[in-house]
């Protein structure tokens, strides 16, 4: 019998600890899924084990379990090693850091077969903390060795999916702007999401305060009866929230766990609501995995964080005897995901004129791109390839390729190119 693709999936990939969400189409919401029959347990610990008699791979809290009983060696830091590129030696076979990454996801997305054993993921996205080419590769890398490419997968970071999370729910949360306390082992971190309702779409952007050099896990450990951990949280949150208009706060982070922070808490909820879990990202990356599926629930926003351009480029022509707009890049596009590239017909120019339109300065800027040395030839007989793709979220390279037309006006494969800045 076939897998039937219909499991839309959120993945927080964090350093310590990760989780599993999947939207379930009876309530519209995303559901946690449990590592244990109990249903007590979803934050499964980011490790890998192996067993050394039978050389058996585990993962999560059982890795933990193999390394305490002295049964196998306990294989951690799979994000960093990514980074890094570092290998890893276990009982003298060397893995690829992408390998072992490999390992614990196919290890954790077997958790959805314990569900949903007749289904397989239709679209995942993966969030993790911060960016970096080479762990967001790696992750790619491993999911394609699982099957999972990237018509059927994306990866985010924890912002992106905190906007996903705050968007979804009712109206009244997103009334005026939204706050984030998060708080993990690198410390505690606000974030604050406003809303510019004046434009069409509206333009959804971030704010982000770092207070990891003022309350952190070493002040966590420090402050072991909480008085301490209280005051500063509560006049960091004081601070930040002096003068500003929040309809909502989210609270999340393994620092908040306990009743440390409480009276604080109940402070906050004065004229606001206050929300306190451990699944926020991964929920918000499943509202994400949602949207790539076709719901476009979020299609009257533009989410613009500090990775997406802010501008959509496109080309004017005609098609069916009609004005017609070929987009190159959507604005709200994390830059290093904005690729693409599209064949058009010239009809007797030998300049090609691309327009971007910047949502946040309200302006549409026009640049040309001359294409001398293209050979003469009658209209519509040349066919080029216009690519763009960007070096960072302010800079972009566009190129043409003359592709001739067919076997009529063989391709000089010349290649014309334009570097812009914005």
């Amino acid at each position: 019998m076939s897998e039937q693709r219909s499991l839309i999936v959120g993945f927080e990939l964090c350093e310590h600890y990760s989780q599993i969400c999947c939207y379930n189409p009876r309530t519209f919401e995303p559901e946690s899924i449990c590592v244990t029959s109990d249903k007590t347990k979803y934050l499964i610990p980011t490790v890998l084990g192996v067993k050394e008699k039978t050389k058996e791979w585990v993962y999560g809290e059982e890795a933990y379990d193999c390394k305490e009983a002295g049964t196998g060696v306990l294989i951690d830091a799979l994000l960093s090693k990514i980074k890094n590129g570092e290998d890893t030696e276990i009982y003298g076979v060397s893995f690829k850091p992408v390998a072992l990454l490999e390992k614990y996801l196919r290890k954790c997305l077997q958790l959805l077969k314990i569900y949903f054993p007749s289904n397989s993921i239709l679209k995942l996205v993966v969030t993790i903390k911060e960016q970096s080419e080479s762990l967001r590769e790696g992750i790619y890398q491993a999911l394609n060795n699982m099957g999972i490419g990237k018509d059927r997968a994306r990866v985010q970071n924890h912002s992106q999916s905190y906007q996903y999370y705050a968007l979804y729910q009712s109206r009244e949360l997103w009334m005026n702007d939204i706050g984030l306390f998060d708080f993990d082992e690198a410390g505690l971190i606000y974030q604050q999401i406003t809303i510019d309702r004046k434009t069409q779409p509206y333009l959804v952007g971030i704010l982000e305060k770092n207070f990891q050099d003022t309350l952190n896990y070493q002040s966590f450990k420090e402050a072991a009866d909480g008085e301490k951990l209280e005051y500063l949280f509560g006049n960091l949150a004081r601070q930040v929230l002096h003068k500003q208009i929040v309809s909502t706060i989210y609270v999340t982070g393994r620092g908040f766990e306990g009743t440390w922070a409480d009276e604080v808490l109940k402070e906050l909820c004065i004229g606001r609501r206050v929300f306190k879990g451990q699944n926020l990202y991964a929920k918000g990356a499943c509202y994400a995995a949602k949207e790539l599926s076709g719901e476009h629930k979020l299609d009257g926003f533009l989410l613009l964080e500090s990775e997406m351009i802010t501008s959509a480029f496109f080309i004017q022509g005609y098609h069916d005897a009609k004005t017609a707009k070929a987009v190159l890049a959507r604005a709200g596009t994390p830059w290093y995901e904005a690729e693409e590239k599209l064949d058009i017909i010239l009809d007797e120019i030998n300049e090609i004129t691309i327009y971007r339109k910047d949502f946040l300065k309200h302006e549409t800027v026009t640049y040309s791109l001359n294409l001398e040395g293209m050979p003469g030839r009658p209209g519509k007989t040349t066919r080029i390839e216009v690519r763009i793709r960007f070096l960072n979220k302010n800079k972009a390279v566009i190129s043409v390729k003359d592709k001739g037309f067919g076997n009529f006006y063989p391709s000089t494969n010349r290649i014309w190119e334009r570097e812009i800045s914005f």
